[in-house]
């Protein structure tokens, strides 16, 4: 397993909110430690939501050091946010100082955020803002983590929902996608619960076909391009899984 990796030529730190807790626990067998030291860790970042390895404080100091040395708890950076009565829009600008937006709706059922996949969109849908822009990157996985965290901390209160219609279609960045969920739905990660989870794709068949597989049932929706419902209604076919 590799803890530093590299982006535009340059070395980087791995950032640990990438991490599942089963790549946590690969993670401390093979620093020769314990298995439920990654749970101790994956307790600090999302249960009590700490900001450095120092505030671990059941964390031995030698194995504070090993952290620091292979992982980055490096937020997001926000530069901009647009607020509304019960919309908020936020702008993130990333480490290669590109940007990304989500989006948090405040609902009677509960706080719900929308979060990007990627930097710009090669799908090319006519009527989609982030096919304004061509693809630049996928997200890692803990780009997408950051900022349902960050939104959450600014705001004080619980995101119960998620979805991905963000910037970018999340189906061709398939991997780091079922990552994210993987990390959002664990019970000792956010807890998000899948039902209240969904992801949206403009129509990649063969990834519909191996979400269909994934063991979550988070729910699927299928954009259909067009800009009104008569002409939705047209072009609409069933999706046969």
């Amino acid at each position: 397993m590799c803890y530093n990796s590299s982006r535009n030529g340059r070395d980087t730190m791995t950032n640990i909110y990438g991490y599942r807790l089963e790549d946590l626990e690969e993670y401390f067998l093979e620093k020769g430690s314990k298995k439920f030291h990654a749970q101790q860790v994956f307790s600090w970042l999302y249960e009590k939501r700490v900001e450095s390895f120092e505030e671990m404080s059941n964390i031995s100091h030698e194995m504070m050091d090993t952290l620091k040395k292979d992982f980055s708890l490096e937020r997001l950076k926000i530069v901009d946010v647009q607020e509304d009565v019960d919309v908020c829009k936020y702008l993130f600008e990333l480490e290669d100082m590109e940007h990304i937006e989500a989006v948090l709706m405040k609902h009677d059922y509960g706080n719900s955020i929308c979060i990007s996949s990627q930097v710009g969109c090669n799908m090319g849908c006519k009527f989609c803002e982030s096919g304004r822009r061509k693809k630049v990157r996928n997200l890692e996985t803990y780009e997408m983590v950051l900022q349902l965290l960050m939104i959450e901390k600014l705001l004080g209160e619980r995101i119960s929902h998620v979805v991905v219609m963000g910037i970018g279609e999340p189906f061709d960045n398939y991997d780091n996608l079922i990552n994210f969920f993987k990390i959002i739905n664990h019970p000792k990660g956010l807890a998000i619960g899948a039902r209240h989870i969904t992801v949206s794709t403009c129509g990649i068949v063969p990834k519909i076909y191996e979400f269909s597989e994934f063991p979550l049932q988070i729910n699927l929706a299928i954009s259909l391009h067009a800009p009104n419902n008569e002409i939705r209604n047209k072009i609409r076919i069933p999706v046969i899984i």
